[in-house]
C-alpha cells in the first residue's frame, strides 16, 4: 500500500501518509497538531485516506487515532473499497475488529468485482477476519435487514459467493467456516469460472484436496455438471491426484 504515499500533493501530506503507513504516532500527532485537515486528505490517484493506509498496513494505534479524530470508517477509495475491505484483504485482524467496533458497514460493495469485506477475507484466506465479520453479521442491524443467510451467500458481479472464492483459491479453513455458517454448498456461479460451476468444481480445478473433501463432507454433488456439461474430467483429475498422494 506504500505506493499511494508518493501521490501526495504537498510535503506535509507525503510525510503524513508515510507516518500512517509506518504507524509513527509521534509524527502523526505533530503533523495533525499543525494541520488537523490532514486527517481528511486522500492520495491523488488511489484516493486512499489515512484510515485506508493504516488499515492495510495493520497500524492499529494509528487507525484508532484517526477514528478518535472523526475519520469515517466507511470512506471509499477510487475502487470504492473501504478500510475494512483493505484490512480484510491483508489479514489485519486488529484493524478489522476495531473498524467493526467503530460501526464499519459490512454490506458495502467495491467497484472492481462488487465484492464485500466477506468476499475479500474468503479470497485471501484470512480465517480470523472471516470469523470477526461473520460474528458482527449476526448482531448488527444492517445485516439483520438482509438476514444472516443472505449475507453469507452474497454474490459478486460474476455470481461468486465467498464460498466459491475460498474454494477456487484453495482456502480450506475458510471453506469450513463458511459452510458452518450456512454457505450453500450447491450454489452455482454466474460467469465466475465456467458458468454454472459449484464450489466443488472450482476446488477441483484448483487441485485443492482439502477443500474437495470438506465440500463433499457437506453434501456437494460430485456428479453435478457445469454449463459445459462436464463433471467427469475434473473429478477424475482430482481422484488421480488423491491417489498419487496416498501412494
Amino acid at each position: 500500500m506504500g505506493h499511494g504515499v508518493s501521490c501526495a500533493r504537498t510535503g506535509d501530506e507525503h510525510d503524513f501518509f508515510r507516518a500512517a503507513q509506518l504507524g509513527d504516532l509521534d509524527a502523526l500527532g505533530a503533523l495533525l497538531a499543525a494541520d488537523a485537515s490532514l486527517a481528511r486528505r486522500a492520495t491523488l490517484y488511489d484516493r486512499l485516506s489515512p484510515l485506508h493506509i493504516a488499515a492495510a498496513n495493520g497500524r492499529l494505534e494509528a487507525l484508532s487515532m484517526f477514528l478518535d479524530r472523526g475519520a469515517l470508517p466507511d470512506a471509499v477509495d477510487r475502487h470504492k473499497q473501504t478500510p475494512l475491505m483493505l484490512a480484510a484483504m491483508h489479514g489485519k485482524i486488529g484493524c478489522v475488529v476495531k473498524l467493526l467496533q467503530a460501526g464499519a458497514n459490512i454490506l458495502m460493495f467495491d467497484s472492481v468485482h462488487a465484492r464485500t469485506c466477506l468476499h475479500h477475507a474468503a479470497y485471501y484466506g484470512h480465517i480470523d477476519c472471516l470469523d470477526a465479520i461473520l460474528s458482527t453479521a449476526r448482531t448488527t442491524p444492517v445485516a439483520g435487514s438482509w438476514g444472516f443467510a443472505r449475507f453469507v451467500n452474497v454474490r459478486d458481479d460474476h455470481g461468486a459467493t465467498p464460498l466459491h472464492l475460498a474454494a477456487r483459491q484453495g482456502r480450506p479453513g475458510c471453506v469450513q467456516v463458511l459452510l458452518e455458517n450456512g454457505a450453500i454448498v450447491s450454489a452455482l456461479t454466474g460467469s465466475y469460472g465456467f458458468p454454472g460451476s459449484t464450489s466443488l468444481h472450482l476446488a477441483a480445478r484448483s487441485g485443492d484436496l482439502d477443500c474437495i473433501r470438506k465440500l463433499l463432507a457437506w453434501g456437494a454433488d460430485r456428479l453435478q455438471r457445469d454449463s459445459a456439461g462436464e463433471f467427469h474430467m475434473w473429478w477424475r483429475r482430482s481422484a488421480t491426484m488423491g491417489h498419487a498422494q496416498h501412494c
